[in-house]
């Protein structure tokens, strides 16, 4: 059932909501009364447009409303995750920015209260913002006053960066590596490829491929072809944004890869993290995702 919230009129000036394109803000204002008082509701796309988009008769509004969640989740104002089998969508720090009078009993877990094996990495983890962007936006880097008390969008922290926190890095003086620079050039071209703003290749960006190739003992056209079958998969083109994120989830890809090809062809299943169909690949797409 929907709920009663409230909207500030900060919010249409704030800069992170206006990257957003358009029916991703609508979107994301109708999951406020979508979600439970705690937050978090199921991440399938049809719930969520029956709910939000009830009367849009346009044919591609299923997809739209799959695209809006991807888009909300990268921006880190939801957070899609796993819990107890179940696809969730929770809205980033709802509990400081939403005040709910006599909530319900929650149904779901937030995605710091799922529990995590001891070791190994969590699910939120796998769900995390992109990391190849840098620093957060400027109106996430502490909770805004024009995203309360509403939406409870805030700043969350970046995965993977602790992991080579105790591995050496390359010297200021290393020249380039030509496999490193291939690697780096290769995800970047990538990225701009499907749309974004084509990032910097770093000092952090050939570091951490240094360490897949060097350490990890992953070779070039492994990583390349780790790459390519991400950004052909509806879930993670949204994850893999940084050499630090290919090299932290390269074996997750690479089980998840060997998985699909073992799979019989056939319709296109819902990803279980969002339950949004991917959509069919194309003959170049079955190229470019070759076993690695």
């Amino acid at each position: 059932m929907a709920r009663i919230r409230s909207i500030k009129p900060e919010f249409f000036t704030s800069l992170t909501i206006a990257d957003q394109p358009l029916s991703a803000r609508l979107t994301f204002i109708g999951l406020w009364t979508y979600v439970d008082d705690n937050g978090v509701g199921l991440a399938d796309p049809r719930l969520i447009r029956a709910s939000v988009w009830p009367l849009e008769e346009a044919p591609d509004i299923l997809q739209r409303t799959r695209e809006d969640l991807q888009s909300l989740h990268a921006a880190r104002l939801v957070t899609l995750y796993e819990a107890s089998g179940k696809a969730l969508v929770a809205v980033s720090n709802w509990s400081e920015h939403q005040k709910v009078s006599h909530p319900r009993k929650p149904r779901y877990p937030r995605p710091e209260e799922v529990p995590q094996p001891p070791g190994t990495p969590s699910d939120q983890d796998s769900c995390e913002p992109p990391e190849g962007s840098g620093e957060a936006p400027e109106d996430l880097q502490s909770p805004p006053e024009i995203l309360r008390p509403e939406q409870g969008a805030g700043s969350r922290e970046q995965g993977a960066g602790s992991r080579n926190q105790s591995e050496p890095s390359a010297s200021d003086d290393d020249p380039p590596r030509t496999d490193v620079e291939r690697v780096c050039r290769h995800l970047a071209d990538v990225l701009e490829k499907s749309g974004s703003k084509r990032p910097a290749i770093t000092k952090t960006w050939r570091n951490d491929t240094r360490l897949l190739l060097d350490r990890d003992g992953v070779t070039v056209d492994q990583a390349i072809a780790a790459i390519d079958w991400a950004h052909a998969d509806n879930f993670w083109q949204a994850h893999i944004l940084s050499p630090a994120k290919l090299r932290a989830k390269f074996e997750t890809l690479r089980r998840q890869a060997a998985g699909q090809r073992r799979q019989p062809s056939g319709p296109n299943r819902p990803h279980p993290a969002t339950g949004a169909a991917a959509p069919a690949p194309t003959a170049e797409d079955y190229q470019k995702a070759k076993p690695f």
